[in-house]
């Protein structure tokens, strides 16, 4: 038992862990990847929100320099003590500014300057090369307000440009605009850095076309298109890259920004999992320890004591005091039910042995009874069958008696009287005719002396055999009943004992009374057949039929006399029978004779 209840509390453990695990690996864990998702999210707004607060400083700066007096005049009269004054290198220099360009409302270009920060030559840029911008050009996309303003993200051959475009009007803001002053700076990889120091966020800008975008972020601006929010690649176990669109002022000029998040977040959430799994394995393993220590004490010990006193209940001869009397829980309640049963069992036991002695003395008894009927009924059948062979002496020695002796003398009678009826004829016409009724008279008794003697005992039997008896009386039966009679099949001779033969010839001739009595028949078959070691006698008739089981019950020396007279000598005799179906009595008898005591 305690092994069973070591694996039940382990299985449970097991299953308590798995439980755990697969709340914390599909309900905590998601949650954690939501939150990493969420805060890599956060990050790449931050990211996208400094680049547009780049962009609004810097359409501020172009602000100031649009709204002013001197620029106002420059783009009037195109003066060159404004350019020698505020247009130089150190203007670049200082406010980190690679384009500045002025246009008039007719979009010519009164000056314009891109310079490289980094070696100070200047640069020819395919976007900028024109000397005249066509009014439907986005620099000059303005409204009619004068604080219109176009900014944003524009994409050249260098790279893509941060720009900013404000109307040229008077210190005091007001109008009307004489021309458009533009700058801007290159979202280049120093600036990139700066902008990665300011967001604490290591991000990155590709243009859409750009073919220094690496092959594992080549296919992200599909999948952009298809998704309203970000979209985050695994890069490996510790950084995740989160990927965004910032819209720029062409759609060539459209930006991929990528966010590398270190995945902080979730090496917090695996190792989080990873404590929280071994701590409920060393609980759970724990709480077992406890759990199995407490039920090793307070129900398998005592119910391993109670075990082992019931199995030597049997064999204690003194009886034992019960167990755990002092308590009062089920095993205490149990411990003293097992007691009381003992002690009934015990007084059972006795009565039962008793009974059983009791018992055995009446099997012996009825057995032998049951022996010594046995051998009475064998001894009854034996004597029944020699009662049937001396009744069949007898009736031989009867019938021979009338043959010989009252047959003769009725014969010789009739002969004399014979004689005396032709003396006297002639003398006497009237006593020649009394004797001629008397000589009737004898006849008649001769004829019924010998009808007497073949139903006592056939001699056609003891001479001819069982066949010619058989035909006999079928022929017999019909002449007295009109019943149709048919013998078939056929008997070897000197194969059937004399006694045997009797007893067929009787047993078929009782068949046929009772046939003749009860059946309403008018057709009988006696069928003969023969194998190796027996010969069988059917005889059917289409009468009314009856139930062989009652039959066997209500008659007297009827079916079950000649049942018994053919269990005696190893033969079988067998009747089937329906009510409205007729009769088929079945008489299988051995060649011999059995031995009979």
């Amino acid at each position: 038992m305690r092994t069973k209840i070591l694996g039940v509390l382990l299985a449970v453990m097991l299953l308590y862990g798995v439980l755990s695990y697969a709340i914390e690996r599909f309900v905590v864990f998601p949650s954690f990847v939501l939150q990493e998702r969420l805060e890599a999210e956060k990050d790449l707004n931050r990211c996208l929100e400094a680049l547009r607060r780049e962009i609004h400083y810097l359409d501020e700066f172009v602000h100031d320099w649009a709204a002013w007096d001197d620029s106002y005049a420059f783009v009037q009269d195109a003066n060159m003590d404004f350019i020698r004054s505020n247009l130089v290198h150190t203007t670049f220099i200082d406010n980190r500014l690679n384009l500045i360009m002025v246009l008039d409302l007719e979009g010519r270009v009164l000056w314009k300057k891109i310079v490289d920060l980094k070696n100070g030559l200047e640069l020819n840029i395919t976007q900028f090369a024109e000397d005249c911008f066509p009014l439907s050009h986005v620099f000059m996309a303005h409204t009619k307000d004068i604080e219109s303003s176009v900014a944003g993200v524009y994409a050249t051959d260098k790279g893509p440009l941060l720009m900013a475009s404000r109307p040229v009007i008077q210190s005091l803001h007001t109008g009307p605009p004489k021309g458009y002053l533009i700058m801007g700076r290159f979202l280049n990889e120093r600036y990139m850095k700066t902008l990665a120091d300011q967001t604490k966020v290591d991000h990155r800008y590709w243009l859409l076309h750009d073919t220094s975008i690496p092959a594992e972020s080549g296919s992200i601006f599909e999948r952009l298109q298809k998704n309203s929010g970000p979209v985050f690649e695994k890069q490996n176990k510790n950084m995740l890259f989160a990927y965004g669109i910032f819209k720029g002022l062409t759609d060539s000029s459209d930006l991929i920004i990528r966010a590398e998040i270190p995945r902080q977040i979730m090496k917090y959430a695996v190792n989080t999992m990873f404590f929280v799994l071994i701590s409920t394995i060393l609980a759970g393993f724990i709480l077992l320890l406890v759990m199995f220590f407490l039920l090793n004490r307070v129900v398998i010990g005592p119910l391993g004591k109670l075990t082992e006193r019931v199995v030597s209940l049997g064999n204690s001869k003194p009886p034992l005091s019960p167990l755990f009397l002092d308590r009062n829980d089920e095993i205490g309640i149990l411990c003293c039910e097992f007691q009381m049963l003992f002690n009934k069992l015990t007084q059972v036991h006795k009565n039962l042995q008793q009974t059983n002695t009791h018992l055995n003395h009446e099997i012996r008894e009825r057995k032998s009874s049951q022996e010594k009927l046995q051998s009475h009924r064998t001894r009854l059948r034996q004597l029944t069958y020699r009662l049937l062979l001396t009744e069949e002496r007898e009736r031989r020695r009867l019938a021979s008696d009338l043959h010989d002796q009252i047959s003769q003398n009725l014969a010789i009678c009739r002969l004399k009287l014979s004689m005396l009826k032709a003396s006297c004829t002639a003398v006497n016409r009237t006593r020649a005719m009394e004797m001629e009724e008397v000589e009737d008279i004898l006849e008649d008794i001769i004829q019924e002396t010998r009808t007497l003697t073949f139903e006592i005992s056939p001699p056609i039997l003891y001479e001819l055999g069982l066949k010619p008896a058989l035909e006999w009386l079928l022929e017999n039966t019909f002449s007295q009943s009109g019943i149709e009679t048919l013998l078939e099949g056929d008997l070897k001779k000197n194969q059937l004992d004399n006694s045997l033969s009797i007893l067929v010839f009787r047993t078929v001739r009782e068949l046929l009374h009772n046939i003749i009595k009860h059946a309403n028949a008018s057709q009988i078959t006696v069928s003969l057949s023969q194998e190796a070691s027996f010969f069988e006698i059917r005889v059917t008739d289409n009468g009314v039929g009856f139930d062989p089981e009652k039959q066997y019950k209500n008659i007297g020396f009827g079916l079950f006399s000649i049942r018994e007279q053919f269990s005696s000598i190893g033969g079988k005799f067998l009747v089937l029978s329906d009510p409205g179906t007729g009769t088929r009595a079945i008489l299988r008898v051995p060649y011999h004779l059995k031995h009979i005591i």
